[in-house]
């Protein structure tokens, strides 16, 4: 038998949710649950997961769009400003970030369909021998 209740599990991870919600991070949420619930933490990792796992449930497609475009100006802002101090390392990093997010889903999806078997020149078809 749980040495917890349905209850009490669902008041934690709602503790998480909230705790997410307000913007900190998976480690210290983490900490949050085991010193305010006294569990373990394999049980609270477990937990913040589960709300991590919720909070990306409820973003709806206009919210990511807003998400993104809200990453995109922070990185090109990020990439000017190490430039103009001549950091620039960590504006290769910041533009690097930038082509990920926006570019290269896209052209690892082409380059997948490019690499597909079709009817193109050179590829066998029909009854051929060789």
């Amino acid at each position: 038998m749980a040495r917890t209740t349905k209850a009490e599990r669902k008041r934690r991870r709602e503790a998480a949710l909230a705790k997410i919600s307000d913007g900190h991070g998976f480690a210290d949420t983490v900490a949050y649950v085991m010193s305010e619930w006294g569990c373990s933490r394999s049980t609270a990792r477990r937990d913040v997961h589960w709300a991590h796992g919720e909070l990306q449930m409820g973003l709806d497609a206009h919210d990511v769009q807003h998400l993104v475009t809200h990453l995109c100006t922070s990185l090109q802002r990020i990439s000017l400003k190490a430039e103009g101090h001549q950091q620039y390392g960590a504006s290769v990093g910041a533009l690097r970030l930038l082509y990920d997010i926006l570019l290269s889903r896209r052209l690892d999806n082409e380059a997948h369909k490019a690499r597909r078997a079709g009817w193109g020149y050179g590829q066998r078809h029909g009854n051929t021998k060789f």
